[in-house]
């Protein structure tokens, strides 16, 4: 098994499909994020975990990241957990003129490359 290396880091990303985003009130809004890197947890690279997550990551009306939810699990905790705190640790969102939250839902896929 060889995995990919970014920055001397196993890495993911959380990919821009499927990429809609609502305002909290249904209505669909402008994308803010692209994708999202992720920190491929040590231990499960270790013993050869992969999986894909869904997330859906709220955006407060201040423009910072507010709650993660996991839509669809890995099946594996750690993973899940990886790419929700990578998903909260975001900055730099602009604040929202109506109040409203933002919600983005996102895949991070774990893969070791052979």
């Amino acid at each position: 098994m060889k995995p990919s290396f970014l920055s001397g880091l196993c890495a993911a990303f959380l990919l821009a499909t499927p990429c809609v985003t609502f305002a909290a009130d249904g209505a669909e809004a402008v994308p803010v994020v692209e994708s999202i890197p992720v920190d491929y947890p040590v231990r499960a690279l270790r013993e050869g975990r992969q999986g894909a997550v869904t997330i859906l990551l709220i955006i407060g009306a201040d423009g910072r990241s507010k709650s993660c939810a996991i839509a669809s699990s890995s099946g594996h905790v750690d993973l899940d957990r990886a790419a929700c705190q990578s998903a909260l640790r975001l900055t730099g969102f602009p604040p929202v003129a109506d109040g409203s939250d933002l919600r983005f839902m996102r895949k991070a896929e774990f893969r070791i490359l052979e």
